[in-house]
């Protein structure tokens, strides 16, 4: 019996993918472990999006090779990106695995050990590793937007979404082992279903055929650009119960300056029309978006206007980003490059304006009521629970239950939110 064990690095996207190279080792021969120290072969899906990204990688996989008994693995974007440079640096790893190998993922492995395992790879045949009432929902692949920062499109390639009828044949089916939270995942969301002949297809109508699913109490939408955020979506996650009024739409900055040298579609006038068309048309809405600061070119009148506008907005969940220069992306092309201390010094400006706008929206929600969802059993009378204003990707705050009644992982319920701090919330059950 060969003992499998997986190390997933990176996103939610990237934890689907693991999921699918999971199951390929459900199989006579292959037992999936937990433990490193009772691995045979350790398999490290690594991200490569950003520097830090790639320091996790790198150590990680350095990590994993003092488990001398077990063979290493290592796949993912890191790979895509730097295979010939790490076989050279690192050639203690067993097995590099890029992404056109995946199709060949489980006989590459099982060759390690003399094996047969013509398993193949599928991204709708997964081994969950969230709890047992939530998953994601990967809905597409690639991304074909080439924003000035990102390098997703030389790693993951062009945008392509997955088959209508086999992803709601999956949601079906999470449904069935249990699954309640369903959150949709992409490198670019909105854009569902846009290269398809049948333009009937769209995201909104993979939404309509999601929320009729029986026992499906959540969904959860992550990954939205701006532009794609029309008024008929707006309308359908205020009007459909089982759609969380969370709207995660990262902006990147809001000079417009800024963000044409970035290469994004928005300006600061139809980010901010967005906003106000969520807030006129959804009840109680969560805001989270992600803003990069350091982006060449940027200057204090961008950062002045940056923070002016997250004061006026009030994001609930707001992720600051140093630019990170990657290698073949437009942004890495452009003259007045910021140093990394002064990058480090307007995170920290941001930030601490954040800190103060969190607070504040935390406490307008004392008194609210959400329909929630037990995540966590703390003690016999403390529970953390998640509802329409946190995300299972362990980004949001906490929310901390007190109540006398006797809860399981996975319960519904309904609270009332009662103390607010600048991240984490606490509530009663109503």
């Amino acid at each position: 019996m060969i003992n499998i064990g997986l190390i997933s690095l990176g996103c939610s996207k990237n934890t689907v993918d693991s999921e699918a190279i999971l199951a390929l080792f459900k199989k006579e021969n292959f037992k999936i472990v937990n433990k490193l120290e009772d691995c045979d072969c350790i398999i490290v899906n690594t991200c490569g999006f950003i520097l830090d990204a790639k320091k996790e990688a790198i150590e990680t996989i350095l990590e994993v090779l003092n488990y001398k008994r077990a063979k290493i693995v290592v796949c993912g974007c890191l790979v895509e990106r730097y295979l010939e440079e790490l076989k050279k640096e690192i050639p203690e790893v067993s097995l590099w695995i890029s992404f056109k190998d995946y199709p060949r993922f489980a006989s590459l492995v099982s060759s390690l050990f003399n094996i047969e395992n013509s398993t193949d790879f599928d991204i709708f045949n997964r081994v969950l590793s969230t709890k047992p009432y939530t998953a994601f929902l990967k809905i597409s692949e690639g991304c074909s937007n080439f924003c000035g920062f990102c390098a997703i499109p030389y790693i993951r390639g062009r945008f392509h979404s997955f088959d209508f009828d086999s992803l709601i044949n999956e949601a079906k089916e999470l449904a069935l082992k249990g699954v309640k939270e369903l959150v949709i995942v992409s490198q670019d969301t909105g854009r569902y279903g846009s290269d398809f002949k049948d333009k009937n297809i769209n995201l909104l109508t993979l939404l309509k055929d999601l929320v009729k699913i029986e026992g499906i109490e959540f969904i959860r939408l992550l990954y939205l650009y701006p532009d794609e955020v029309d008024d008929e979506l707006i309308d359908f996650i205020n009007n459909s119960p089982k759609m969380t009024h969370y709207f995660d739409i990262p902006i990147q900055h809001i000079s417009n300056k800024v963000l044409k040298l970035m290469n994004r579609r928005d300006t600061k006038e139809s980010i901010t029309n967005l906003f106000n068309r969520i807030k006129e048309k959804v009840e109680d809405p969560i805001f989270r978006t992600t803003i990069i600061v350091g982006y060449p070119g940027e200057n204090k009148e961008d950062l002045d206007e940056l923070k002016e506008f997250i004061n006026e907005y009030h994001f609930n969940h707001l992720g600051v980003f140093t630019y990170s220069k990657e290698e073949g992306t437009y942004g890495a092309k452009l003259p007045n490059q910021i140093n990394e201390e002064e990058k480090i010094r307007r995170k920290g400006e941001i930030m601490q304006e954040q800190a103060s706008i969190s607070y504040l929206g935390n406490k307008k929600l004392i008194g609210k009521t959400f329909k929630a969802i037990i995540t966590d059993v703390l003690k016999n009378d403390e529970y953390y629970v998640r509802c329409g204003y946190n995300a299972p990707d362990e980004i949001d705050g906490n929310i901390i239950l007190k109540t006398n009644n006797k809860h399981h992982e996975g319960d519904i319920i309904n609270i009332e939110i009662t103390h607010a701090f600048v991240y984490d919330l606490f509530a009663k059950e109503v």
